[in-house]
């Protein structure tokens, strides 16, 4: 061997193959058009399907539903407070006409936590005799509107509770003058309330009626609209966006109020180990808070284990029951479902999927959004929470409880049973997006949604999607499956069976469709619980069924090597490729494994088989030179080979890895040899994109013959 370098030696050279190579060539079959095109698709389309990214996007998804069982969305739902839900789920209120505000009314501000701005309401009441507090249930109103009156009002002076047929009313008469007034304002069953007809003209009249009475009035009412939303007197009487109170506060003065007796550090230990800011956090509303407060207060009391006690009040579909209750706007419906859906993607992919939904659920409005609506939306939905990844540069939605998710999928597509077939047009939209991370997070949505009827999931949409004419589509509905199927145990044995059935119409032509999205299926998560079945049926694709094939079996091998079952697959392609000559189904195995043995595009990080080489390193040396020797599955080869050398090129950390795969290669044979430094010298002096560390390994593998000719 000489030891001329590599542009030396590719001046005297032609850059041609081998004569090795050429004579081998000929053995080779002429290539059909049919696999031609099969490879020609596999270098430059199989990357759309992206199955690693695609797996990885939906393991991510699942680990954070790890230890989220199913969740029982069946049970009956009681409500205890002011309202109960009436007919249609509208709340209405028990009492009618005017009434002294009860003790439970008032054991409501016996422990109030003023939030930051409270005093600002004191201040206003005090002034104007009138205050309207303008914003979502659950966020303390009722207390705030209690003590408010408290502070303004004389000790031995009464509150009120009077109904809220009086506002807009203008023959309204107060009744008992140096008093306090409560109204309630529930909404009436569209989410409009009654508030939002009050009037500048009502709002002056009333208010001064109200001093000549020395008497205050409050309101309690959703977010402003309508005319209350536009008076210009607005300013004066309403308070809006309002802000909590530390939920902790609210827990701290329970607890001091009703068990002075117990000592504070002892106490700061038992509730730090029972993780009472964690769940606060993950319901941030007083009204929670305070249930937390007497759940603690009666745990402390009998000396009750504290962290059981509060397992019992983590119920994500009361959660969700409760808000259903308060009659949210479609608006909210879709963007809350949405979110559930495409947890963690871009916020501006959940906001556009939430109009889409919203326009399917309303024949086509358009919702209603303004620019506070994101802020305004995760401040009354306090189980979302809007994350900003700096390093991504963009924002994402997530529920701040991974059990969240769960639930309003579960509840949501079991409860509008009017809307399922529009929800499941709008899905499969999603499903079949031009982006991954869409994709991915709609598919595994999907999956959860199935688990809740299994056969009605598979038959009621991954069936059509699977049969779809769209590559996307089909990859949904085989990762959809794999999420439906490894959910719920039982359901695993019945997965399987439908992706065993699909792979066994293999080679009948009207029904070919099937055959794919099995193919595509065992990539997932039961193919890697399960390598050895997942195999099974990726062989038995290879061998019968045609080149259409290769696409979903390339990116399901692929996605196996970097799921951590690269011993099984590596294993299974080697026994594939055994026989010398090319044979169909070898060919097939070799192009499978040069298109899987690269990094998938977009992804910066290593293959997992270069981070596993030394495990690997024999197995891929004899697979690789397998591949480089057939004229079909060389090109692909080539390919792979040389992107591991751009991962060099790179990160030089990596050249001893790649260094060790060429050697491999090489030891096979004086032709692997030569075909290994005619590559190299052909990268390294490539005009448009040189490769520095092609041209060190080239010179390497030199050194390294002429020091074991020389021994």
């Amino acid at each position: 061997m000489s030891e001329e370098t590599p542009a030396e030696e590719a001046a005297k050279e032609p850059a041609e193959p081998p004569e090795s190579e050429s004579s081998s060539a000929e053995k080779d079959p002429p290539p059909p058009s049919e696999r031609d095109q099969a490879v020609h698709d596999l270098r430059g389309q199989a990357s759309d399907l992206l199955n690693v990214q695609f797996s990885k996007i939906v393991s991510e998804a699942a680990g954070r539903l790890e230890g989220v069982t199913n969740l029982n969305i069946f049970h009956e739902v009681h409500t205890d407070g002011d309202f109960i839900a009436g007919p249609g789920g509208r709340s209405t209120s028990r009492r009618s006409g005017r009434s002294r505000a009860q003790p439970q009314d008032l054991a409501a501000i016996e422990y109030f936590a003023p939030p930051p701005d409270f005093q600002d309401c004191v201040d206003r009441l005090h002034s104007n005799n009138l205050l309207i507090i303008a914003d979502a249930a659950s966020t303390g109103r009722f207390s705030r509107a209690l003590a408010a009156l408290r502070e303004v009002l004389d000790e031995n002076a009464v509150i009120y509770r009077v109904p809220a047929s009086i506002l807009g009313n203008p023959s309204w008469r107060i009744h008992q003058p140096r008093s306090g007034y409560l109204v309630v304002d529930p909404d009436n069953g569209d989410g409009k309330f009654s508030a939002s007809k009050l009037t500048d003209d009502w709002l002056a009249k009333t208010a001064e009626r109200l001093q000549d009475e020395e008497c205050h009035l409050v309101v309690v009412t959703g977010p402003a609209a309508g005319t209350l939303a536009t008076a210009t007197k607005r300013v004066e009487f309403v308070v809006e966006e309002l802000e909590l109170p530390d939920p902790m506060d609210i827990v701290r003065k329970r607890l001091d109020g009703e068990v002075p007796w117990a000592d504070p550090e002892t106490l700061r230990g038992r509730l730090a180990a029972a993780n009472v800011e964690e769940l606060l956090e993950e319901r941030d509303n007083p009204e929670f808070a305070a249930r937390v407060a007497r759940a603690v207060v009666n745990a402390v009391r009998e000396n009750e284990d504290l962290g059981k006690t509060l397992d019992k009040l983590r119920d994500p579909t009361g959660q969700v029951r409760e808000w259903l209750s308060q009659n949210p706007g479609s608006v909210d419906v879709a963007l809350v479902f949405a979110t559930a859906v495409l947890e963690n993607a871009s916020y501006l992919h959940v906001a556009d999927a939430a109009i889409a939904l919203h326009r399917q659920l309303s024949n086509g409005s358009s919702a209603t959004l303004t620019l506070r609506y994101l802020r305004k939306i995760v401040a009354e939905r306090s189980w979302l929470e809007l994350d900003s990844d700096e390093t991504r540069g963009r924002a994402s939605l997530r529920f701040k409880s991974a059990r969240l998710r769960v639930a309003v999928l579960g509840i949501l597509w079991l409860e509008l049973d009017g809307a399922r077939e529009k929800i499941l047009s709008w899905l499969q939209n999603l499903a079949n997006h031009t982006n991954v991370d869409v994709r991915a997070r709609a598919a595994h949505a999907a999956g959860i949604l199935a688990n809740t009827d299994f056969e009605h999931g598979v038959h009621g949409y991954l069936l059509q999607w699977a049969t779809s004419d769209s590559a996307l589509l089909q990859q949904s509905a085989a990762y959809g499956l794999n999420v439906a199927g490894t959910r719920s145990p039982g359901n695993t044995g019945i997965a399987w069976s439908y992706v065993e059935r699909w792979a066994e119409l293999v080679g009948e032509p009207k029904i070919r469709r099937l055959p794919i999205t099995a193919g595509l299926a065992v990539g997932g998560q039961l193919g890697t619980q399960n390598p050895r079945r997942a195999l099974r049926v990726l062989r038995r694709l290879v061998r019968h069924g045609d080149w259409g094939l290769l696409e979903p079996v390339a990116v399901s091998t692929q996605a196996l090597l970097e799921s951590g079952c690269a011993e099984e697959v590596l294993q299974a392609l080697l026994e594939w490729t055994e026989r010398s000559e090319d044979g169909e189904p070898e060919v097939k195995a070799l192009t499978i494994f040069a298109f899987a043995v690269a990094p998938e595009a977009g992804l910066r990080e290593r293959p997992l088989l270069m981070r596993e080489e030394r495990r690997h390193g024999e197995v891929l040396a004899e697979l690789w030179g397998r591949a480089l020797a057939s004229t079909a599955a060389r090109t692909l080869a080539e390919d792979a080979l040389r992107s591991w050398v751009r991962v060099a090129d790179r990160d030089r950390s990596a050249a001893d890895t790649v260094l060790s795969v060429l050697a491999g290669i090489a030891d096979r044979g004086t032709t692997d040899f030569e075909r290994v430094l005619h590559l190299l010298r052909g990268w390294a002096n490539d005009p448009h994109d040189p490769s520095d560390q092609a041209a060190e390994f080239h010179d390497t593998l030199l050194d390294l013959d002429l020091e074991e000719e020389a021994s």
